[in-house]
């Protein structure tokens, strides 16, 4: 086991919110589950901006991000509740529309589409244009699997492309995603596979720092005025420690199960002490769920 500080156990934001001027907020598992907004994350948000708080929505859906604002608020959440919203999906955009860099650049125009028919359209604005074969394209977008999709289902696919040498690029990070009960893979359990298979993959989302910087920048304040808040030891608490930020980790989001969450129930400890001592990157602090 490593060595490690077990973090502060708290009931909620309430006992944080007064040492901190900005809030980087994960969604998926914090404020809504896919389907609906938890009534306590939608309460949280009013509090933190009527004292001030500026909040910055940091999520790794392969979206763009004023899609995923325009879902928020079918959910209740109105923009006025954040400041700013970052994308994994927008990250992408941005650096293909853009290639500021010599990775990006050299891609070509052609990609093929791996994930669900209704993320195809991520690119579209980008100067990019989607081929319907591998063979024909330069480079893979993945945004993940259709939902009912398993990793043997799209073995050959990713074979075929592994053959053909190309780049990946990887809109969501994440491994898996809770929507409603239902568990469903991510473009990052792809984009592993893919590596293993010896492809080229480039991430954009969390954990990777670039998002971090994305998002302070946005906020303008220094990382000690700043407390993260993520569902995903892989990817919110890695990020937001690697990226010099305290953050909280929401136990009963993506990690539920093994916390042995029980509606409405609280984690036991001891798994949470078990779960952690696993881990190189240990959070700051821990609550139940994302409430005041």
């Amino acid at each position: 086991m490593n060595n490690w500080q077990p973090p502060t156990v708290i009931d909620g934001i309430s006992a944080l919110a007064e040492q901190y001027r900005g809030v980087i907020l994960d969604l998926w598992g914090v404020v809504h589950d896919g389907e609906i907004a938890f009534p306590d994350a939608i309460s949280t948000l009013h509090v933190l901006r009527s004292k001030g708080v500026d909040v910055c929505l940091l999520s790794n859906s392969p979206r763009r991000a004023n899609q995923v604002a325009a879902r928020l608020e079918c959910m209740g959440i109105d923009p006025l509740l954040y400041a700013h919203i970052v994308t994994s999906g927008e990250l992408v955009f941005e650096a293909l529309r853009d290639a500021r860099d010599d990775w990006h650049a050299a891609l070509g125009r052609r990609y093929f589409h791996l994930g669900p028919p209704d993320l195809a359209g991520l690119l579209w604005g980008s100067d990019r244009i989607e081929v319907d074969l591998p063979r024909s394209a330069d480079f893979i977008l993945n945004t993940g699997t259709n939902g009912q999709q398993t990793l043997d289902d799209l073995t050959m696919l990713l074979d075929e492309c592994a053959s053909l040498e190309l780049p990946m690029i990887c809109a969501n990070p994440d491994l898996v995603v809770a929507v409603g009960d239902q568990t469903i893979l991510c473009a990052g359990t792809l984009a592993e596979r893919y590596e293993a298979l010896g492809g080229t993959v480039r991430y954009h989302g969390k954990p990777h720092s670039p998002a971090y910087r994305h998002a302070l920048d946005l906020l303008g304040y220094e990382k000690h005025e700043v407390l993260a808040v993520g569902d995903s030891l892989r990817t919110d608490v890695a990020g937001a420690r690697n990226a010099g930020l305290d953050v909280v980790f929401i136990a009963c989001g993506i990690h539920r199960a093994e916390l042995g969450c029980i509606k409405p129930g609280e984690f036991q400890l001891s798994r949470l002490q078990e779960l952690l001592a696993r881990q190189s990157d240990i959070p700051t602090f821990v609550a139940r769920h994302f409430k005041w």
